[in-house]
């Protein structure tokens, strides 16, 4: 009788702690999950923008004209902000993105590490104006197509800044 009845406490308590996990996970806020789309948009514009700072403290370093070191100092200060804020965007929706510089932008930042002096400033706005092409027109397919409405409205956000870069990166390789 002794074994039944603690058997019995037993299963019991267990149901109860059972009851109280799953009532307890079934309160938390649901997490916001996003479609593979939204997914690989946020990991590509994460490593693209981590690339971009990197890309823009080598020009700040090595940048010829007082211009165009002007202009690196800029994205450095715009681009670490906004990789911030997809940082904790990527975060809030479960997305991990990585700290390490894909070999792509690993590449670019090593041809203008060697660059010379001379050379640096058309190589860097040259990179600069591609990777912005690129980026722009992801956050405009982004800003239309996301199915996420915070993915949606960050991508709205940036666009401005990104088309401003843009516009001033072209005319700095201009002159």
């Amino acid at each position: 009788m002794k074994t039944k009845t603690t058997t019995l406490f037993s299963t019991s308590t267990l149901a109860l702690c059972a009851a109280l996990i799953f009532t307890a996970n079934s309160n938390a806020a649901p997490k916001d999950t996003l479609d593979a789309a939204d997914v690989k948009f946020v990991k590509t514009e994460s490593a693209a923008g981590s690339a971009v700072v990197k890309l823009a403290e080598l020009g700040v370093q090595k940048a010829e004209r007082a211009d165009v070191k002007a202009f690196a100092e800029m994205l450095v200060k715009d681009h670490t902000q906004a990789n911030k804020e997809l940082g904790a965007l990527a975060t809030e929706k479960g997305v991990e993105v990585s700290a390490v510089m894909d070999p792509k932008h690993a590449d670019t930042f090593q041809k203008l590490e060697k660059a010379t002096k001379a050379d640096f400033d058309k190589e860097f706005l040259a990179d600069i104006i591609s990777g912005h092409k690129k980026c722009v027109s992801n956050f405009e397919d982004a800003a239309k197509d996301a199915k996420n409405s915070d993915v949606k409205m960050w991508a709205e956000k940036m666009l401005p800044t990104l088309k401003a870069h843009l516009a001033q990166a072209k005319e700095l390789a201009g002159k």
